[in-house]
């Protein structure tokens, strides 16, 4: 293939054209148009593989690239993430709202039990930065009967830097968690809308791993987000409370999951959940987009706070911390003083949950 703008084919050796890079590195690989495409084409992995492709032959020097390697990273080291969540902590006490707004509770601990029938993937940035969500999570699977285990071993499941074509990363990542997670054929209920998608696809990541590729697609075939393993139970809030329930892309489109969240909403008596214009467009967070592509991501932002703000709910919800922390800084860029929660704080919760 030759792209306009640039003679050297993608399929050949050597760099591929500016023109080339700027359209795949533009796309928020939101997979809406796996959605609306009747053929089925996995365009998010087609676009992984192609952004594989760009890192391997960019004419960047190792310094960039081991700057971009190490700032992913980030999300595999505990230990660095546990230090910005003390600092959202301190920042919390000192008053710098705007700061602490992004973290919510103290860094959330792994417990591995023996013998469990649900096993959860905690996440990175949610360990760290979503800690009260992580315990909402353990809460809810317990009330479901679950005996529930956090495998120790555990680290990020690798989907950001599938994203940001780190493919060998991606796969050592997922190779990591497969085994941290074969203790037990216990289902693993991730929290997080992105990551679910990623680890459901372990088995297409691992295919040509002959030592893996089985493995990988047992352990893929036990993922399910959390909203597939709750059931819909009633709850009372203590008000009438309006929801909007926003459509994270990689529930709706890379799993897709829509009715599920919605009916676990639906059982908490005197909700009502409300719709918004356009709701499964992207929120502009799509992983680092909004670090790569401010300006686009900026704009996405100001079109899903507007949609929301037309529905005047009392509180969002949604799946994925990405859409929690993209759509909190939109709203108070706006000067809404309307909580986002993700779903298993809410269900936990509907009082403490939507207050503002």
């Amino acid at each position: 293939m030759t792209v306009e703008g640039g003679s050297v084919p993608f399929g050949s050796p050597g760099p591929p054209s500016a023109r080339l890079v700027e359209h795949l590195e533009a796309c928020l690989v939101c997979r809406a148009c796996e959605t609306a495409c009747p053929s089925g084409v996995p365009f998010g992995r087609i676009m992984e593989g192609a952004r594989e492709v760009l890192r391997e032959r960019e004419p960047t020097g190792p310094l960039t690239r081991a700057l971009r390697r190490a700032g992913l990273d980030t999300l595999t080291r505990p230990g660095r993430l546990a230090v910005l969540a003390r600092l959202a902590d301190l920042a919390r006490r000192l008053g710098l709202t705007w700061l602490a707004a992004r973290m919510e509770g103290a860094p959330f601990r792994l417990v591995d039990r023996p013998g469990p029938d649900a096993t959860v993937l905690a996440g990175c940035v949610m360990r760290a930065a979503f800690g009260e969500t992580d315990r909402a999570i353990v809460r809810l699977l317990e009330r479901e009967g679950f005996a529930v285990s956090l495998p120790i071993e555990q680290t990020c499941c690798g989907a950001l830097h599938a994203h940001a074509g780190e493919g060998e990363r991606a796969r050592e990542l997922a190779r990591l968690n497969i085994d941290a997670f074969a203790g037990s054929d216990a289902t693993i209920v991730v929290n997080a809308a992105g990551c679910g998608a990623h680890m459901k696809a372990y088995g297409e990541l691992l295919a040509d791993d002959e030592a893996w590729a089985e493995r990988a697609r047992a352990a893929a075939a036990r993922v399910r987000d959390l909203s597939e393993v709750v059931k819909p139970r009633p709850l009372d809030a203590s008000r009438p409370i309006r929801v909007v329930y926003q459509d994270a892309c990689h529930l709706a489109h890379g799993q897709r999951i829509r009715t599920q969240p919605r009916a676990l909403l639906q059982s908490v008596q005197g909700l009502t959940l409300v719709d918004i214009a356009d709701p499964e467009r992207c929120c502009g967070s799509a992983g680092i987009y909004n670090l790569t592509h401010p300006d686009i991501s900026a704009q996405l932002q100001r079109d899903k706070v507007a949609a929301i703000l037309a529905a005047r709910p009392d509180v969002v919800v949604s799946a994925n911390p990405g859409c929690v922390l993209q759509i909190a800084a939109g709203l108070r860029a706006a000067g809404a003083a309307i909580p986002i929660v993700h779903i298993a704080r809410f269900l936990d919760d509907p009082d403490t949950a939507s207050r503002p």
